[in-house]
């Protein structure tokens, strides 16, 4: 598994090109939907899935583009109501978001099979109602939820700090072993580090 990490949107959002030999998936597709499909074909391979963390405008931006050229999308049944709303922030930025439909909705704690590789789902609302995470062997791809010595907002529509608190410290931290973790924006980080540093233990 190789991954290729890129910078969409205005935003710098961190969208992740997954490569698993021929067969490919995004996570967080902000923008720039030629750019990533590029991304995967240098690497021989081709994008069957799109992963995304919430639904938010600066992650599923590419999302509809993606899906003509055959990509399955996956988000949590919380969000969908999302995308066609004020509420995925797209108005705030002066963008627009092309409308789509999820091919696959889930609720947290199913394990997919996406483009040969083995996903994990973890429900980790906070900065949505709808916002996961997605463990895939030692990585996780933790959208907005946590990032390097930081969290994500909780002002924003369907946000809440306590439930964002309860998914990084109880579900996120209370995973077995170290990750490597690559979030939404800015670097990436591993989960030790944050479960020793990161300051929503004392927020």
């Amino acid at each position: 598994m190789k991954i290729v990490t890129l910078h969409t949107t205005m935003l710098e959002t961190g969208t992740y090109v997954v490569i698993n030999g021929g067969r490919a998936f995004v996570v967080d597709p902000g923008a720039d939907a030629e750019r990533i499909i590029a991304a995967a074909e240098a690497e021989g391979a081709k994008i069957e899935w799109v992963l995304l963390t919430h639904a938010h405008f600066d992650h599923i931006g590419a999302a509809a583009a993606l899906q003509r050229e055959g990509a399955q999308i996956v988000l949590h049944r919380d969000d969908v109501k999302l995308i066609k709303s004020f509420q995925n922030l797209s108005v705030l930025a002066g963008v627009k978001v092309e409308h789509f439909t999820p091919d696959v909705t889930v609720a947290g704690g199913e394990t997919l099979d996406v483009a040969g590789v083995s996903v994990k789902v973890i429900h980790t609302p906070g900065h949505t109602a709808g916002s996961v995470c997605y463990v895939a062997g030692d990585v996780i791809f933790s959208g907005d939820t946590l990032f390097a010595l930081s969290y994500g907002r909780t002002d924003f529509p369907t946000g809440s700090f306590a439930q964002l608190k309860n998914s990084v410290v109880n579900k996120l931290f209370a995973l077995e072993g170290d990750y490597k973790v690559l979030p939404g924006h800015e670097g990436p980080t591993t989960l030790d580090y944050e479960r020793a540093h990161n300051p929503i233990l004392t927020d």
